[in-house]
C-alpha cells in the first residue's frame, strides 16, 4: 500500500474522526482533508496532487468527487452518497440551517447524538451553513458513473441517516460491502471493520 491515502471528513465532523482507523493502516502514507467545520484550520489538497486513494465519509464522499485530481487511483466511500437529496427531504436541511442560526449547540449537539458523532469545540458556524447548503444541491451522481478508478462502498445496517436500502439504490452497481449494526461514525466506531476492508480492497 505505497500509494497516498487522502481522507475526507464529513459535515459536523472533524479529521480526527480517522485517527483510529489510521491507526489500523499503519504502512500507509495518509493525509487528512480539514474542511474546517470545528473551527479548525483548512487544510485542502490543490486540485493537481499525485494520484491518491480517497477515503471519504458521509458529505467528505461529494466533497471528494468535486475537488479530485482526473487521476484519482481509488474510491473507498465510507457512509457516503453521490445525492444526499436522495435521502433526506430538503425541507428538514432548510430547518437545520434555520436552527443552526438561531441555536447552534442545541442544533450540532442533536445531530451529534443522532449519529453516534463526538462532540466538536470551536464550531464554524458559517462553514457549517456552506456544508449543509452542499447538501441540498450538490448532485454528484453522474460524477460517481463516470469514475474509471476501483471504487468501494462501507456502509452500516443501522445508520439513522443513510437507510441501507437506499444505499443499494445509490450504488447500484458498485460492491457495497455492510457491516451488520454499524451505524454512520463506521470510522470511529468501527475502525478495524473498515481498515480490514480496505485492506482487503488495496492489496
Amino acid at each position: 500500500m505505497g500509494s497516498q491515502f487522502v481522507f475526507v471528513h464529513g459535515w459536523g465532523s472533524a479529521s480526527d474522526i480517522w485517527d483510529d482507523l489510521i491507526d489500523h493502516l499503519p504502512d500507509i502514507k495518509a493525509h487528512c482533508v480539514n474542511l474546517d467545520f470545528a473551527g479548525t484550520e483548512q487544510n485542502f489538497l490543490e486540485k493537481n496532487s499525485n494520484p491518491s486513494i480517497y477515503v471519504t465519509h458521509s458529505l467528505g464522499t461529494m466533497w471528494a468527487l468535486k475537488n479530485r485530481p482526473a487521476d484519482m487511483k481509488a474510491l473507498i466511500a465510507i457512509n457516503g452518497f453521490g445525492c444526499f437529496r436522495n435521502f433526506t427531504d430538503e425541507r428538514i436541511l432548510r430547518a437545520m440551517k434555520t436552527r443552526l442560526a438561531r441555536e447552534p449547540e442545541a442544533q450540532m449537539m442533536d445531530f451529534w447524538a443522532m449519529c453516534d458523532l463526538p462532540v466538536q469545540k470551536d464550531m464554524n458556524i458559517e462553514r457549517l451553513h456552506e456544508g449543509l447548503d452542499w447538501l441540498a444541491s450538490w448532485d454528484m451522481r453522474e460524477d460517481i458513473q463516470s469514475l474509471e478508478c476501483p471504487v468501494l462502498v462501507l456502509a452500516g445496517d443501522n445508520d439513522p441517516i443513510l437507510s441501507i436500502d437506499k444505499m443499494r439504490k445509490e450504488w447500484e452497481g458498485f460492491p457495497l460491502r455492510v457491516c451488520e449494526g454499524g451505524g454512520h461514525a463506521l470510522p470511529l466506531k468501527n475502525p478495524k471493520w473498515c481498515a480490514d476492508q480496505i485492506k482487503a480492497f488495496c492489496l
